[in-house]
């Protein structure tokens, strides 16, 4: 069946997946050289712990006399795992003598003994991008694969990518506006952007409000964008702002979309149309790369300067 109805957007992976860009930006020139032109996905997610570092079960034990890290444990939720030549996989090292155990990114090859894949998994929305996990069992690696700055590399990455999410999900969003309001013009309902609340209809009104939470979301993340191109992926305003925009994406995504589909009644359900599809495709949007809670929980830390002990 042919889909009509809003054009649909570039969905698609990126043509540099999170790993790769990790090995080519933060690795050494003999790891770039090795592994920087394979697909490399991003393997942070575990069962457990979810996308939390530090509740991560995933170790890494160093064996001297065969120079290699022994890494056992579980990843979930990896998109595109089933592609490309293997994973850079986050796992947690040897306690040193405070205690601590370091953050460590180890670049993992498919067909390495002890690493065997799930099956992708079947999903509601996002059916372009392929989801699913892996397991470690006794795996050797080189010491050579691991990479540095461990803790960093997870963040500077992940900030990288949520203001890009943020902008999938208002993408969708801006679609099935659009498409709402070709529906409602077939009808004879036009939206009086200049009318006074109390002149405008319940449907109207509900457009005008969904309008400006879009508006208000793209401004932050047009901001979150110019502030990485002034302060640096580092920089712990530009981290705040990442925060901001994600939490507010996740928002708009749920409930303009939601909003949409109660106007579009029916037609919001036919699978003639692409607003089905962006309702399913969007309820993610508040859940992968950080949840909506966990950005606001990052953001009440900035601005009230609480710990991270402090407010959980």
């Amino acid at each position: 069946m042919q889909t009509v109805g809003a054009p649909e957007f570039n969905t698609r992976p990126a043509p540099s997946p999170s790993g790769t860009w990790i090995v080519n930006e933060l690795g050494t020139e003999e790891q770039r050289k090795a592994y920087g032109h394979l697909w490399l996905v991003f393997g942070v997610s575990e069962p457990v712990a979810g996308s939390d570092p530090s509740a991560m079960i995933t170790n890494a034990k160093y064996d001297p006399q065969t120079d290699e890290y022994i890494l056992n444990g579980e990843k979930t939720f990896i998109s595109n795992i089933d592609l490309g030549d293997g994973v850079v996989v986050v796992a947690k090292g040897e306690p040193d003598e405070n205690g601590k155990r370091p953050f460590y990114n180890i670049v993992l090859l498919k067909g390495t003994p002890g690493f065997t894949l799930g099956k992708p998994w079947r999903k509601l929305g996002t059916r372009y991008q392929n989801l699913g996990g892996f397991s470690m069992v006794d795996v050797r690696v080189p010491a050579m694969n691991v990479l540095g700055n461990g803790f960093v590399n997870i963040q500077t990455r992940l900030n990288v990518n949520r203001p890009v999410q943020s902008a999938l999900g208002l993408g969708m969003c801006r679609s099935i506006l659009d498409f709402t309001q070709e529906k409602l013009a077939k009808t004879g309902v036009k939206v009086d952007y200049a009318a006074g609340r109390s002149a405008r209809g319940n449907v109207d009104d509900k457009l005008i409000r969904m309008e400006a939470l879009w508006e208000a979301t793209w401004g932050v993340i047009m901001q979150c964008k110019w502030l990485e191109q002034q302060l640096g992926q580092t920089s712990k305003d530009f981290q705040t702002q990442v925060a901001m925009a994600k939490a507010m994406a996740g928002k708009a995504t749920r409930q303009i979309t939601q909003g949409c589909m109660e106007i579009l009644g029916p037609e919001g359900l036919s699978e003639d149309y692409l607003a089905e599809k962006y309702f399913r495709d969007a309820r993610i949007i508040d859940i992968y790369e950080g949840p909506g809670e966990i950005h606001r929980l990052a953001i009440a830390r900035k601005l009230l300067g609480y710990r991270k002990g402090e407010l959980d």
